[in-house]
């Protein structure tokens, strides 16, 4: 991973406590971090985690050393930190990004691009870096959905509430989101197929089968629906689903189908 500079904050009102020889031995862990002594880095910037926790850069470079580490799910909770301190910390932001990316996290990588693109350093390369992934992913969803990249950030905000009520067994709440979102996207695969399981444990078999028939339909090789129309088939009318069943995670799955293009961009920056 390349070591992003530091850029001189963009709004100047923001109060937040600098203490220099803080700052000399953040930059000297990450120079150790970089020439390969990450242990030695990470011991240094874990003492300064415990005598400075209100300082945004010693918890943006325990980010860095985790990333180097590859350890992105550890990574992800201190770029966070740090932009609580300073929300407006773009290096923060990028690398917040670039762990969600690697992650395959759509809609978290997005929305962090998206806030290095508005209040970075246009001329810096890592914001070009961001906005063309930005743009890259709008193409991409416009020619997979037909959806702007807001529209499929509002349906994926639909589903994961569907999908997060779907998994609490509150299966009419689930059933109306799912309806939403093919509002916006009747082509979606996967909000027929859970749907099916939301009638089927609902007892309703024929509202099951004509959802998952039409999951099928528009993705003959869809698997999920494939395994819970067998499951459903076998019901009889009014007799519910078994408590298992195989849900599809929506931007999850879109990740999986496109993760050339991640990896694409993704070694672009990062090494």
């Amino acid at each position: 991973m390349k070591k992003v500079k530091r850029t001189k904050p963009k709004f100047k009102k923001f109060i937040m406590r600098i203490d220099p020889q803080v700052e000399e031995a953040v930059d000297q862990a990450l120079g150790m971090a970089e020439q390969g002594k990450i242990r030695a880095a990470e011991k240094i910037i874990s003492e300064l985690l415990k005598q400075h926790p209100d300082i945004h850069t010693v918890h943006y470079a325990m980010g860095v050393i985790c990333v180097m580490r590859e350890h992105y799910d550890k990574a992800i909770p201190y770029f966070d930190k740090a932009i609580e301190i300073y929300p407006y910390f773009v290096e923060a932001w990028f690398n917040k990004g670039a762990s969600h990316q690697k992650k395959l996290e759509v809609r978290e990588m997005i929305k962090a691009y998206q806030k290095v693109v508005e209040i970075g350093d246009p001329a810096d390369d890592f914001v070009r870096h961001a906005n063309d992934v930005i743009k890259e992913m709008d193409n991409q969803i416009r020619q997979d959905t037909n959806l702007t990249l807001d529209e499929y950030l509002k349906g994926m905000d639909m589903f994961n509430e569907a999908f997060t009520a779907m998994q609490n067994h509150e299966w009419e709440k689930a059933l109306r989101g799912f309806q939403e979102v093919l509002r916006m996207d009747p082509k979606h695969t996967q909000s027929y197929g859970n749907m099916g399981i939301c009638y089927g444990h609902l007892g309703q078999r024929e509202e099951a089968l004509e959802a998952l028939d039409k999951a099928l339909e528009l993705d003959p090789k869809y698997e999920p629906a494939i395994l819970n129309r067998a499951a459903v088939s076998s019901l009889k009318e009014g007799e519910k689903l078994g408590a298992k069943f195989k849900a599809v995670d929506y931007y999850k799955d879109f990740s999986v189908k496109r993760k050339s293009l991640f990896e694409k961009f993704f070694g672009q920056f990062w090494k």
